[in-house]
């Protein structure tokens, strides 16, 4: 569920909408495609201003668990699909870690290794949220990459590889959290 607002704005537009998000806020209650969520008392925010090469941006974010509001069988479907996809992620890291040791090391990673991280990056792939698609694109098109610079045995290529999809992985963590 997400509602984005990508256009040009006044700032009487602007105050509307943040005011319309305060109301939200004070009433305890966000509101949003429809549903209302509870808001809880305290919970995470960053909000961050800037002003750099001649002008001013500003980012702010909040999140809580809105868990506690789905149905018992909703709830679950989401606590699986969390743990599956962080206990992908922390494959992947790991996976990513032995195959850089080993690229230091002089030496193309084992091909059981690689394999093993294409996978995890294919199960990462198809638990992906659609608007990560792009992004996955990307990283699926390093994958393949790497695959076949293991296949000729070619560490210069291997270790470029896999310094690409470790970029792609942070900015992805950076950009979709």
């Amino acid at each position: 569920m997400k509602t984005k607002i990508n256009k040009t704005l006044d700032r009487e537009e602007l105050a509307e909408v943040l005011e319309e998000i305060a109301a939200n806020f004070r009433s305890g209650k966000f509101k949003l495609e429809g549903r209302s969520w509870q808001i809880p008392a305290a919970f995470d925010v960053r909000l961050k201003h800037k002003e750099k090469k001649g002008r001013i941006a500003t980012r702010i974010e909040w999140h809580w668990s809105t868990l506690d509001e789905y149905d018992s069988a909703a709830r679950e479907e989401v606590v699986r699909w969390q743990e599956s996809f962080d206990s992908v992620k922390k494959r992947l890291a790991r996976s990513l870690k032995e195959m850089n040791r080993s690229t230091k090391n002089g030496q193309v990673p084992e091909g059981d290794l690689v394999q093993a991280f294409v996978a995890d990056s294919n199960a990462m792939a198809a638990a992906a949220d659609p608007d990560w698609q792009e992004a996955m694109d990307e990283y699926l098109d390093h994958l393949k990459n790497l695959e076949s610079a293991v296949a000729s045995n070619n560490l210069e290529v291997v270790a470029h590889e896999l310094r690409d999809l470790a970029t792609r992985m942070k900015n992805c963590h950076r950009e979709f959290k």
